[in-house]
């Protein structure tokens, strides 16, 4: 008989006999006591606990093609201790291959009732020593993490003084780590030249921005240790001598916040797009979707942002059967329909008809009917996607018509959920009749100065008094409103930037 032997140790175990040259050695007695025909060793250094082991997986694969009659293993724990449904795929990966089964103690038939009883209470049992195991190291880290012994990879900085697993700070490097807080806050150096200042002084680490952000932002700097284990955070304060003082550290994290925030908004006004969505080419009549453009000069990264066709071969061919190219920045467009929001606020006639329609009650029952109803079809596909999987698993599909039908559901999805927050900024708008004419009033007051609005305001006000916006070939932005606003014009031209194609 022709057997496969499989050794396995974890690193969380400090056992000898369970070594992998005794394994080995023991498992080769076995069999050629037995007059078995070895076929190969098959080895892992992981937690039983894992499914997606290398040797177990050939080992598998060694069986399924019929390389091995067997397999053998010093105990069954060595083979396994997953978790109940792990357990019976691997179970049924051997009856599917017909192999046989065997431990140092004696065979183990899965096609055996009774061998398959005691086989699962022994799993049982191992998956129960596993987790008694695993306490025990928690608990163990987690004494050593309140005497403020460090855990894990030393950080950048830092050494572990000598005979205990305590911090210190490495000469070289604490030094590193004081001009980067000393760069970032006094030169106020970003975090790119930062990162391409440190390079080449830390050859042992990879740095980037990153990099530059993670040493920025951790209070091991000060001193003091926080550390995950099991599930509880320790903090230990004054656990290791400091590098970098505690109104330096505040310094550089409050500017590190506010830069943060600067970027978001910068990023959510020009890729979100305040009209997304409701930006039509009136050249070939579809719709504009945001995307950026980038391109680095130097160190520097820089983005633009526009309102393009994202699927030129499908959604740009113009009516005389031209493919349309059209390309618009989108700061430029979106300014322009701040600018006209604010005179349609202006008008007169604008603001009676704006009222008759908020007054209305049937617009704000039709935005809430249409509101669940995207929401239930958004429950239905996220219900779909469940199902894909499987259908896989059960044999019905491949793989490729699963990828097909993932892809057209995300699009479905995206579809919807786009349509759904441009309705429920249309209602939002819509109930301001609830509150009354001061309300009306004030909105119109912010509608001559959306600058001052947070950028989601910003769209809602916008939704709520525009239908559509249409950009020409020329550059021309039209706003056409809910209200018909007879002067002034709602109408602007803005200048072409070099290269965007047809804006």
């Amino acid at each position: 008989m022709r057997v496969a032997l499989y050794c396995r140790i974890s690193t969380d175990e400090d056992l000898q006999r369970y070594s992998l040259v005794n394994q080995e050695a023991s498992l080769r007695h076995y069999a050629e006591d037995r007059g078995w025909q070895i076929f190969g060793v098959f080895v892992d250094r992981m937690s039983g606990s894992q499914d997606k082991r290398p040797g177990l997986n050939r080992l598998l694969d060694a069986l399924a093609r019929g390389d091995a009659d067997a397999a053998l293993v010093t105990e069954q724990d060595r083979l396994s201790r997953l978790d109940e449904i792990p357990w019976a795929l691997l179970k049924q990966a051997f009856r599917d291959s017909g192999a046989r089964f065997f431990t140092l103690s004696g065979e183990v038939d899965f096609h055996n009732e009774d061998d398959e009883f005691s086989a699962d209470i022994m799993a049982l049992i191992d998956r129960r020593r596993r987790k008694t195991i695993v306490r025990q190291m928690v608990r163990g880290r987690a004494g050593a993490a309140k005497r403020g012994e460090w855990l894990g990879r030393v950080p950048f900085g830092y050494r572990r003084s000598l005979g205990t697993k305590h911090l210190e700070p490495h000469p070289a490097e604490a030094q590193l780590v004081q001009q980067i807080f000393r760069l970032f806050s006094q030169e106020r150096m970003g975090s790119m030249r930062l990162a391409a200042l440190m390079r080449d002084l830390v050859p042992t680490r990879h740095v980037d921005q990153a990099f530059i952000v993670r040493v920025l932002r951790n209070p091991v700097y000060l001193g003091d240790m926080a550390m995950r284990v099991g599930g509880e955070t320790i903090r230990v304060e004054g656990a290791h001598e400091p590098i970098v003082g505690r109104d330096l550290w505040q310094t550089c994290n409050e500017l590190l916040d506010r830069r943060g925030a600067e970027n978001k908004k910068s990023r959510l006004e020009s890729t979100a797009g305040l009209v997304a969505g409701m930006v039509r080419c009136a050249d070939c009549g579809h719709l504009l979707s945001p995307t950026t453009a980038t391109k680095r000069v130097g160190a520097r990264l820089l983005r633009y942002h526009y309102y393009r066709h994202v699927r030129q071969h499908r959604d740009g061919q113009s009516p005389d059967g031209r493919l349309c190219r059209a390309a618009h920045r989108s700061e430029q467009v979106d300014a322009d329909v701040r600018a006209q929001v604010a005179r349609i606020a202006t008008s007169p006639a604008g603001r009676r008809q704006l009222l008759r329609r908020l007054a209305d009650s049937r617009a704000v029952q039709q935005f809430e009917a249409r509101q669940r109803e995207l929401t239930e079809q958004l429950a239905s596909l996220g219900r779909k996607q469940e199902r894909l999987l499987q259908l896989f698993l059960s044999g019905e599909w491949d793989r490729a018509r699963l990828a097909a039908e993932k892809r057209h559901l995300e699009r479905s999805v995206a579809t919807l959920a786009g349509e759904l927050g441009d309705v429920q900024a249309r209602l939002r708008f819509t109930r301001a009749d609830a509150l009354g004419l001061e309300l009306l009033a004030e909105t119109f007051a912010v509608a001559q100065d959306l600058g001052s609005l947070t950028f989601g305001d910003q769209q809602a006000v916008v939704r709520g008094l525009v239908d559509r916006v249409e950009i020409c070939g020329d550059g021309r932005v039209k706003v056409i409103a809910k209200v018909s606003v007879a002067a002034p014009d709602t109408t602007a031209t803005r200048f072409a930037h070099p290269g965007t194609g047809a804006g």
